[in-house]
């Protein structure tokens, strides 16, 4: 059998937090910075826990691959429990991964019967933050830079919801996320015009989301604020993080002009719910 946890238990997998694939997406939601979901074979000594991470819309498995009082149920909890709550979410495919190789060869066997779709993901980090020199890079004039917190919620500008929609895609409410993360925007004139947030938060941890409209892109906006956040980061005793599709050629290039190293890859897989 499978069984949901109460976000009150996510601690009862805290020990199968283990692992180089083991991501801040994962550990956000188990640490109750992210929101998302927490499924196990037992409710109080779970070996094996599937995590669903609200925010990108994407499943990890973790802990023991070979554990049968999982894998041999997990399909049908699929398909019976999670596609009807995936489907009121506006979800189709289920998008998985898992945190090492064997769970791969796993995941490959568990899922035979499904048309499997793969991509490839790499990660990066910001190696030794701590010791970072950080580069000022001088804004345009006319360009302002602000941090994103209730002040300027309450300021007269013509698009905030182009940041409170970014925060909510990643956080329950705009007050988590303002306990718990941090972002940065550029305002020009009475507009948002580039914004970057912490996406994913874990104990020692941020990853970053960055977006610029696309009239003021190429004028080295995204990279103000990336450094912005790095520099929290690097204030804070935070490690940064970063994560992106290996396609992504641009997302890619970005990480590393800021200074981020690519520390890892795994494999994405998905398949259609229904």
């Amino acid at each position: 059998m499978i069984y949901e946890l109460n976000k009150s238990h996510f601690y009862k997998v805290s020990h199968l937090l283990t692992g180089d694939l083991v991501n801040i997406e994962i550990k956000g939601v188990v640490q109750g910075y992210q929101p998302g979901w927490v499924f196990v074979e037992h409710i109080d000594h779970p070996k094996t826990a599937m995590i669903w991470s609200k925010a990108i819309d994407g499943f990890y498995f973790i802990g023991d691959e070979n554990n049968t009082d999982f894998n041999d149920y997990i399909n049908q909890f699929i398909s019976l429990d999670i596609a009807p709550r995936a489907k009121d979410l506006g979800l189709i495919s289920f998008e998985f991964s898992g945190t090492s190789l064997s769970w791969d060869k796993t995941l490959e066997s568990v899922f035979q019967n499904r048309e499997l779709h793969r991509s490839k993901q790499f990660t990066y980090k910001y190696k030794n933050i701590i010791n970072a020199s950080i580069a000022e890079i001088e804004l345009q004039n006319g360009f302002e830079m602000m941090e994103v917190n209730v002040f300027l919620l309450e300021k007269k500008l013509s698009n905030l919801d182009f940041v409170t929609s970014m925060i909510l895609d990643w956080w329950d409410s705009l007050d988590d996320f303002f306990v718990s993360g941090v972002g940065f925007c550029i305002l020009y004139k009475d507009q948002i015009v580039s914004c970057c947030i912490s996406s994913c938060v874990t104990d020692d941890a941020m990853g970053s989301h960055t977006v610029t409209l696309n009239d003021y892109r190429n004028h080295g906006l995204a990279k103000k604020l990336i450094h912005q956040f790095l520099t929290y980061c690097r204030d804070h005793g935070f490690e940064p993080n970063w994560d992106c599709m290996e396609e992504n050629l641009g997302s890619r290039l970005l990480a590393e002009s800021c200074g981020y190293t690519k520390d890892s890859e795994y494999i994405l897989y998905h398949f259609k719910l229904y």
